[in-house]
């Protein structure tokens, strides 16, 4: 079966990529990753709330209440005014990011594509493609939001709250756990399969969903497989992971502290030159969490993109590396459904005169590239330009 084998030929893909160590790659791939990545801290969810919260939103009768509190003088109006400021601000810095992590998606495939990393050549290619992908996420986030609210706003225009009965609550718990399975298989799908068939073949969103709807339909036993695959392996990688960001994080922060404390010391002064300190202390660690998620990151994308190829030779983005790592040279032909390690699956027995893939020797690169080797963070000029010349009037 695919969807299992390919988890050995993951792995030896990502690490064809991150070996031999290369600071450049990892640290543009770590930035790629914290915008297209939720770093562990949970994936996404589905937005709603309470809808009894607005019958119990308090009128005139709550700026009495503040004055009692405070004092006649309390400015209530600037209070809210500002409220108002900071959430407007919040929303724009949500959208800026949003954008900027649909547009990384792209980024994403098309570094473990061509296993180079061009942050702005790949993102000024993709500004288009991000924005389509930015609002049909947010249209599936508005539609799951109206789905999980619809019966509750049912019961609250119908009926009083107080007449639910325990089995009512239950039901309406199972689905909602429902909707939100089924929220996180689309937004997955979308991100790690209909992204890269958007790339592959030229396509908008709606487009390419459709065109891997067939594919999903007819290998869906293997979809299915993948799924709870990548959730056990989410899990184990997560809880592992997340003790060594704690050590990591520990003796990062160590540092910082004594320095910040040091300033502290020193007056008004030192106050002000302890918070661009801690600005730089929370970058740091930001950009640790990163280092540590990226391999884990390409290791799951890497695994999607095999299984998008071995369903669909047509879609598949990575033929190279899929090469890399088979001992058939890649060929999508019928594999071994008995995942034994024997080596009549068509894996590759490993020629033991190359180098190890995990040496730091830069000798064993697989990317002879000298200008991607001495120029890491991709400063020419010419980086800016769109080679791939695409029409980005697709629609949708």
């Amino acid at each position: 079966m695919d969807a299992i084998d390919d988890l050995s030929d993951a792995l030896e893909t990502t690490r064809n990529l991150l070996t031999p160590v290369r600071l450049g790659i990892w640290v543009k791939l770590a930035i790629v990753v914290f915008f297209v990545s939720s770093l562990g801290m949970g994936g996404p969810t589905v937005p709603g709330g309470d809808i009894t919260t607005f019958a119990d939103e308090p009128g005139i009768d709550g700026t009495e209440e503040f004055e009692s509190e405070f004092g006649e003088e309390f400015p209530v109006e600037e209070f809210i005014l500002g409220l108002l400021v900071i959430g407007a601000i919040a929303l724009v810095l949500w959208l800026l990011y949003s954008v900027i992590s649909a547009v990384m998606e792209f980024v994403f495939i098309e570094s473990l594509r061509s296993s180079e990393v061009h942050i702005r050549r790949y993102f000024s290619a993709n500004i288009g493609n991000g924005l389509r992908l930015l609002v049909f996420q947010l249209g599936v986030i508005l539609v799951t939001g109206a789905l999980a609210s619809a019966p509750a706003a049912l019961v609250f225009v119908l009926g009083d709250f107080g007449d639910l009965s325990v089995g009512l609550i239950g039901l309406y718990a199972l689905y909602g756990l429902g909707l939100f399975l089924i929220y996180s298989v689309i937004q997955r799908f979308t991100s790690v399969f209909v992204v890269p068939v958007m790339l592959q073949e030229d396509r908008g969103v709606l487009s390419a969903w459709s065109r891997f709807w067939s594919t999903f339909t007819a290998n869906w036993t293997e979809y299915v497989v993948y799924l709870v695959l990548v959730w056990i392996l989410s899990i184990a990688i997560a809880i592992a992971a997340w003790f060594v960001i704690a050590f990591g994080v520990l003796a990062l922060l160590i540092p910082f502290v004594i320095v910040i404390v040091l300033l502290v010391f020193l007056g008004e002064i030192g106050v002000l030159l302890a918070i661009p300190v801690g600005l730089l202390a929370v970058v740091c660690i930001l950009l640790f969490i990163s280092l540590v998620w990226t391999p884990i990151e390409t290791y799951f994308q890497y695994y999607a993109l095999l299984l998008l190829g071995d369903t669909n030779a047509d879609l598949d983005l990575i033929p190279e590396q899929r090469a890399a790592v088979r001992s058939d040279g890649g060929a999508l032909t019928d594999r071994d459904d008995d995942w034994n390690g024997d080596d009549g699956d068509g894996r590759e027995n490993r020629d033991q005169s190359r180098n190890d893939g995990w040496s730091t020797d830069d000798s064993a690169s697989r990317n002879d590239d000298p200008d991607d080797e001495y120029d890491p963070w991709d400063t020419d000029s010419s980086s800016w330009d769109d080679d791939t010349d695409r029409d980005d009037n697709r629609g949708w």
